[in-house]
């Protein structure tokens, strides 16, 4: 889960600079991303992780943060080795 949390949150500081405890703070409501750069962001998760974001995790809560996300992405790969 380290390494995922560590790759979400290079991929933000490449487009923004990051605040203070932003890990829990909802990053649209920041402005750290855009609709377009969730698109990215989905993209790049996906490539990286070998995982498939379903309709279902968009209306997670927990997907508009960066530790939120990590959740989000821990249990996909897990869901993964699973199979």
């Amino acid at each position: 889960m380290r390494h995922t949390e560590q790759w979400i949150t290079d991929w933000f500081a490449k487009i923004s600079k990051l605040p203070e405890g932003f890990k829990f703070q909802n990053y649209f409501e920041l402005g750290l991303i855009d609709s377009f750069g969730v698109l990215e962001l989905i993209d790049d998760l996906e490539t990286e992780f070998g995982i498939k974001f379903s309709e279902q995790h968009f209306q997670d809560r927990r997907f508009a943060s960066v530790s939120g996300l990590t959740e989000i992405v821990s249990e996909l790969l897990e869901d993964k080795a699973e199979l």
